[in-house]
């Protein structure tokens, strides 16, 4: 059974993974996109919302290919 696709992650790519990497899609995804300042440096100057998305759409994206078990 797949999963909630959230983020609308292209149809292609969200039937690849299995229910587990789709969960760890959502949730990294929905935890960065929410909590820039906890992923940087206390000084660092926050990204403009639109940069921070791409990266937080690569990091769950890579997060979501690395689930062992596929």
């Amino acid at each position: 059974m797949l999963l909630e696709n959230r983020y609308k992650v292209p149809k292609t790519q969200w039937s690849k993974w299995l229910p587990p990497s789709q969960d760890v899609f959502n949730v990294v995804y929905g935890v960065m996109i929410e909590n820039q300042r906890i992923f940087q440096h206390p000084k660092a100057v926050p990204l403009d919302p639109e940069h921070w998305k791409t990266t937080a759409w690569n990091a769950a994206w890579i997060a979501a290919d690395a689930v062992v078990g596929e």
